[in-house]
């Protein structure tokens, strides 16, 4: 019998130097198993899966991150140029199924999209837990602006989205996100040879909202009726409720309610 461990237990076995070998068994849905080695490289894990014109006549363009990670920043920078290129004049961008990641990676991309202020804080029970992050590149991206968002919208993607909507920066377009919002650390405990994860601050948007438990919740709720496609990739037309809202706002055709 197969032993079961956690995914993320699973990931750690496989961890090693860049061009060490591990062996693997792979056992089909029949029950046969085959044993293959494998040489290990450095994976470059994609946030931007998708970065496209989508209404050619209104120049619509349209950007989906799937997760902040270290050079997200980058991919985003160079996603928006060659929108730009295409002759990009709107924006769609959507972080719907986006569990999120790094705290400065979202940063970074929220400086992009707006010029000065807060973009996110920090607040705990020492004064050490509070920290003010602040947009200092002056708000390089100027094209109108809609954010699409769900409830698998977490964390990070979060700090993005609520950054935008306090700042009147764009529409944000969807369902209330998650509400993971939370600063935790794992305090040792030396005679029981184990640790204990408290939560020693809570992410709180320029307005001053409290993300953890909270969520962000959106300008427009849509309901989503079409169920997205098995591949995770979602149909870029009609059958897309919240992305057709999206495109509309953006275009201007339909008003949103004042804050």
């Amino acid at each position: 019998m197969i032993p079961t461990v956690a995914a993320v237990k699973a990931a750690d076995m496989l961890k090693g130097l860049r061009g060490t070998e591990v062996e693997i068994v792979v056992v089909s849905a029949t029950g046969s198993a085959r044993r293959m080695t494998l040489t290990r490289r450095q994976v470059q894990v994609t946030s931007v899966v998708d970065a496209r014109i989508i209404d050619q006549r209104s120049k619509v363009g349209y950007l989906r991150i799937v997760s902040f990670q270290k050079n997200t920043a980058r991919e985003v920078n160079s996603a928006l140029w060659q929108l730009r290129q295409d002759g990009m004049q709107r924006l769609v961008l959507d972080l719907r199924g986006n569990p999120g990641g790094l705290v400065k990676s979202a940063v970074e991309i929220a400086d992009m999209f707006i010029s000065s202020g807060t973009i996110v804080s920090t607040r705990g029970r020492s004064v050490n837990e509070e920290v003010d992050y602040q947009a200092h590149q002056g708000g390089t991206c100027n094209e109108p602006l809609v954010v699409l968002i769900n409830a698998r919208s977490a964390s990070a993607s979060e700090i993005f989205a609520g950054a935008i909507k306090d700042h009147n920066r764009g529409a944000i377009v969807g369902h209330c996100t998650y509400g993971k919002g939370s600063v935790q650390g794992i305090f040792p405990l030396a005679s029981y040879n184990c640790g204990l994860r408290l939560t020693t601050a809570r992410f709180y948007s320029p307005a001053g909202h409290q993300i953890s438990g909270r969520g962000v919740t959106p300008d427009v709720d849509v309901q989503m009726i079409a169920k997205p496609l098995e591949d995770g990739t979602l149909p870029l037309s009609q059958s897309d409720p919240i992305l057709f809202a999206g495109i509309e706002i953006v275009k201007g055709r339909r008003q949103i309610a004042a804050r």
